[in-house]
C-alpha cells in the first residue's frame, strides 16, 4: 500500500512576514519570561505568565513601567558580567532588586521636573549599586535558610532618599492621600492600596492587580497575606491606642509580604499557618514602627524592611521546633507542595531510616520505645526481641537463632569474647555484651545489635553487608538475664551513643480482636507485647506482579443501579500500559490520564495518579494502591491511594482547603481474597473505603493475572454498581514513557522531609 501524507501536514512556503512574525513573538517571549520572573519574585510567585500580572499594577502610571523594563535590562546586564543566573532566593533577586530601584527613582523624580532624558540615566545608575548588591546577599545567603528579600533595593532608595530629601517630599505630597478606615469599603480599599504600595501604585486598582496575581497562583499565599495584613492593622492600631504616632498605612504591605512568606511561601500551609501569617503580620507591624522611631519618620522606615526583619526572626524561632524552611521558588504552588509533602509522610510515616527484621520467623517484642526496664532517656529508641512464650516450652527459645543485618551499611564495631549469662544472670561490666555496630549507608547513624552469643559474630570491622547478610547468632550476653536480641539506632559508633527513631519495615503484625486477617505494616514501631514477623514474599504474587507487561488493552463497561457521575464512563475504555526508563508500569488512557506504579522492594506501589483520569484508572487506585509481594489468603493491609483532592477525584473537600481538615485523604483497607497457584497465578484484592465519603465506592474487587495485569474491576456503591471487563489485551505495544521522568516518592525512598507542615 501507498503510504499518504497526513492532510493535516501542510508543505507550502512559510511566508517571510509569518517567518518574521513569529521570530518577534519568540523574542517577545524571551524577554517577557524573565521580566515576569522578576516581578513575580516580589509575592513570591515563580510562575512568569503569572507575574506579569503584577507588570499591570505598574500599568496603571505607565511611566513606572518603562523604568521598571528599564532596571530589569540593567540587572540582567548585570548577571551577564558576573557570569550568573538569576535566583529567586525569597524575593530578592538581581533583576528583581534593580527593577524596583529603578521605579523608586522614576517615583522620586516625576514630581521634581528634572528632565525626561536625567530621570532615566538617573534610574540607570540607582540600578546598578542595587543589582551589585543584590548579587552579594544572595551569594553570601546562598547556604542559609535564609531569604536575601530586597536588600539592594532598599540600600539604593535610602541612599536617594537622604541625598534628595525634597524630591521625596515632592514625590510623597503628589501621591493622593489614604482612605479612611471608617466602614468595610474604606478597610478594603486601603488594603488594596496598600498592596500596590511596594509598586508605588496611586490607587486601589495597583493593589487589586497584586491580589489578583497572587489569588492565580495560590490561594493560600492570598489567605496567608490576608491574616498577615489583618494581624499586622490590628497591632498597628493597638499602637496607637497607647497613644504612639504611627503612619502605618503606606507601609502595610509589608504585613501582607510577611504572612505570604512564613504562612504559605517559605513553609508549607496547614492548620496553623494562618495564625503564623497574621502573627508575622503583627511582627512586621512591630518593627516599622520601631523603624520610624528609630529613623526620625524618615521614608526609609517606609521600605520592605520590616517585612524582612519578621520573616528572618520568623525563620529562627520556627526553626527551633525542627522546621526547615522550603527553597524558595519551588514551581509548584503552595498547596500542591503541601500534598506531595502531606501525602507521603501520611502513606509512609515520618522519614526514619527502615529496618528489616534482623531475626527469621516470630518475634515478641517484650520492651519498645521507652521501656520502663532500661529503654529511657538517650537510650529509649529501642527493641527487644524474643521468641513468643509458648506453654510447655523453655524461655529463652531464640537462643541460638540466626541474626541477620537489619540495614545496608559498614560493619565498625565487633566484640565476640563476652561469655553467655546463665538463664537470670547479669553481666553488667559488660553492658553490651557480643555485639555488631553497622554505620548506615547515607550517614543516618550506626544500628547496634547486642546480646550475641559468644564465638558467634561472623564479621569484621570495615566489612560490607547488605540488608539480610549473615551477622552472628542471639545470645544471652552482656546486661541481659534472658537471651534475647537487642536492636536499636544511635547516632554515633560507640555502643551507648545516644539513640535515634526508626522503624521496622516489611513485617506481618497480629489479628486485630475478632479477626482472622494478619495485618500487612509497609513501617511501624511494634509496641510491647506484640508478636511480628518478617513478611515473606508470595512466589505467585511476585511473579504475577514482576511480569505485568506493556501492551493495549480494550476494556468493557457494564453498570447497574445508580452510580456517581464521577464514576460513570463510555462502554467501551482503552487503556495502554507501557514501562518507562525508570521501569514503572505507566497506565495511559485516551483522554490523556496516567497512572503510575513502581516494583519497589516490599511491593507494587501506585505512586501517581495524574490528568484527566478516568473512572477506571481512579478506580484502580482505590483497589491496588499497594499490593505487597507478602499478599496471601489471610493477609490485610491499610494505604492511602494517590488520590488528590478536588473535583473528578470522587474526593469532596478542595485542593485549596485540603491544609486546613482534619482528614484529607482517602484511606482503604485491603485484602488478598482469592489466590490461584503457578502455571497462572492469578490473584484477587478486595479494597474497603475506611471511611465514608460521598462519591467514593463502598468497595471495589480487582482480579489480576500475570503479563495482563488488571484484568477485571468491579466497584459497589450505595445505590449501584460498575463493573470494568478486559476484552482484548495486545502484548507489546510501548507508548511513550510516562508524564515524568523524575522517580516519585516511594517505600525505598521516601519524600525528603523539607518542613513539617504547620499542624
Amino acid at each position: 500500500m501507498a503510504r499518504t501524507r497526513p492532510a493535516a501536514v501542510s508543505t507550502a512556503p512559510v511566508s517571510a512576514p509569518v517567518r518574521w512574525h513569529r521570530k518577534g513573538l519568540a523574542a517577545a517571549a524571551r524577554l517577557l519570561e524573565p521580566l515576569g520572573h522578576a516581578l513575580g519574585h516580589l509575592f513570591f510567585i515563580p510562575q512568569p505568565w503569572i507575574g506579569l500580572v503584577l507588570g499591570l499594577a505598574l500599568l496603571v502610571h505607565p511611566p513606572y513601567a518603562l523604568f521598571a523594563l528599564e532596571g530589569f535590562l540593567v540587572g540582567a546586564a548585570i548577571n551577564r558580567l558576573l557570569g550568573r543566573s538569576d535566583d529567586p532566593a525569597g524575593g530578592g533577586s538581581v533583576t528583581t532588586n534593580a527593577l524596583l530601584a529603578s521605579v523608586v527613582t522614576g517615583w522620586l523624580t516625576g514630581s521634581s521636573g528634572i528632565p525626561w532624558s536625567v530621570q532615566v540615566l538617573l534610574a540607570a545608575v540607582a540600578a546598578v549599586p542595587a543589582a551589585l548588591l543584590a548579587a552579594a546577599v544572595v551569594h553570601f545567603l546562598a547556604r542559609s535558610p535564609m531569604p536575601a528579600v530586597l536588600l539592594g533595593y532598599c540600600m539604593a532608595a535610602a541612599m536617594m532618599f537622604s541625598i534628595c530629601p525634597q524630591c521625596t517630599a515632592a514625590a510623597s505630597n503628589a501621591m493622593p492621600g489614604w482612605p479612611q478606615l471608617v466602614d468595610a469599603r474604606g478597610w478594603g480599599e486601603g488594603m488594596l492600596r496598600a498592596l500596590g504600595a511596594l509598586m508605588y501604585g496611586r490607587d486601589w486598582i495597583s493593589g487589586a492587580f497584586v491580589a489578583l496575581a497572587v489569588l492565580l497562583w495560590s490561594r493560600a499565599l492570598l489567605a496567608c497575606g490576608i491574616a498577615g495584613w489583618i494581624g499586622g492593622a490590628l497591632a498597628a492600631l493597638a499602637f496607637q491606642r497607647l497613644h504612639l504616632v504611627y503612619y502605618w498605612l503606606p507601609l502595610s504591605y509589608n504585613f501582607f509580604i510577611a504572612g505570604i512568606a512564613l504562612g504559605a511561601a517559605l513553609f508549607l500551609p496547614g492548620r496553623a499557618s494562618l495564625v503564623v501569617a497574621a502573627v508575622a503580620g503583627a511582627m512586621a507591624s512591630l518593627f516599622g514602627l520601631a523603624l520610624q522611631y528609630a529613623l526620625g519618620g524618615s521614608s526609609t522606615s517606609y521600605l520592605p524592611l520590616s517585612s524582612a526583619l519578621a520573616i528572618w526572626v520568623g525563620i529562627g524561632a520556627l526553626a527551633t521546633t525542627g522546621i526547615r524552611p522550603l527553597r524558595p521558588g519551588a514551581a509548584a504552588p503552595p498547596e500542591r507542595q503541601w500534598w506531595s509533602h502531606a501525602y507521603w509522610r501520611a502513606r509512609l510515616g515520618a522519614d526514619v531510616p527502615l529496618f528489616a527484621s534482623p531475626v527469621a520467623g516470630e518475634v515478641l517484642v517484650t520492651q519498645g520505645f521507652g521501656g520502663a526496664l532500661s529503654h529511657g532517656g538517650a537510650l529509649r529508641h529501642a527493641l527487644d526481641l524474643e521468641r513468643p512464650h509458648v506453654a510447655g516450652m523453655p524461655l529463652g527459645t531464640i537462643f541460638g537463632a540466626d541474626v541477620t543485618s537489619p540495614v545496608a551499611g559498614t560493619v565498625e564495631r565487633v566484640c565476640n569474647h563476652v561469655a553467655d549469662n546463665l538463664p537470670g544472670a547479669c553481666n553488667h561490666a559488660q553492658r553490651w555484651g557480643n555485639h555488631v555496630v553497622i554505620r548506615l549507608d547515607g550517614g543516618a547513624g550506626s544500628a547496634l545489635l547486642a546480646h550475641l552469643q559468644q564465638g558467634s559474630v561472623a564479621v569484621q570491622p570495615g566489612a560490607r553487608v547488605e540488608v539480610g547478610s549473615y551477622l552472628g547468632r542471639v545470645g544471652n550476653s552482656g546486661r541481659s538475664a534472658f537471651a534475647h536480641l537487642h536492636l536499636q539506632l544511635q547516632s554515633a559508633a560507640e555502643p551507648g551513643s545516644p539513640t535515634r527513631p526508626f522503624k521496622l519495615a516489611n513485617y506481618l503484625g497480629v489479628p486485630a480482636k475478632g479477626s482472622t486477617v494478619r495485618p500487612w505494616v509497609v513501617s511501624g514501631i511494634p509496641r510491647p507485647g506484640e508478636v511480628v514477623a518478617p513478611a515473606a514474599r508470595n512466589p505467585a504474587v511476585f511473579q504475577a506482579l514482576a511480569g505485568f507487561g506493556p501492551g493495549a488493552g480494550l476494556w468493557i463497561v457494564e453498570s447497574t443501579g445508580e452510580v456517581p457521575r464521577a464514576f460513570r464512563a463510555d462502554a467501551l475504555q482503552r487503556v495502554d500500559v507501557s514501562i518507562d526508563s525508570l521501569g514503572r508500569h505507566v497506565f495511559t488512557e485516551a483522554g490523556g490520564g496516567t497512572l503510575v506504579a513502581c516494583l519497589d522492594p516490599d511491593a507494587w506501589r501506585v505512586v501517581e495518579l495524574a490528568g484527566p483520569s478516568s473512572p477506571l484508572l481512579r478506580l484502580l487506585a482505590l483497589a491496588v494502591s499497594t499490593i505487597p509481594y507478602a499478599a496471601r489468603i489471610g493477609v490485610g493491609w491499610s494505604d492511602l491511594p494517590p488520590l488528590p483532592p478536588g473535583a473528578g477525584s470522587g474526593v469532596r473537600v478542595p485542593l485549596v482547603l485540603a491544609p486546613y481538615v482534619t482528614r484529607p485523604f482517602v484511606r482503604v483497607a485491603s485484602e488478598c481474597t482469592a489466590e490461584a497457584a503457578p502455571p497462572a497465578p492469578a490473584f484477587e484484592i478486595l479494597s474497603r473505603v475506611e471511611a465514608r465519603a460521598p462519591g467514593l465506592p463502598l468497595q471495589v474487587r480487582c482480579m489480576l493475572s500475570p503479563l495482563r495485569g488488571p484484568e477485571r474491576l468491579r466497584a459497589e456503591f450505595a445505590q449501584g454498581a460498575i463493573t470494568f471487563s478486559l476484552l482484548s489485551f495486545a502484548p507489546g505495544a510501548q507508548r511513550p514513557a510516562g508524564p515524568s521522568e523524575a522517580a516519585p516518592p516511594s517505600f525505598n525512598h521516601p519524600a525528603e522531609d523539607p518542613n513539617a507542615e504547620m499542624d
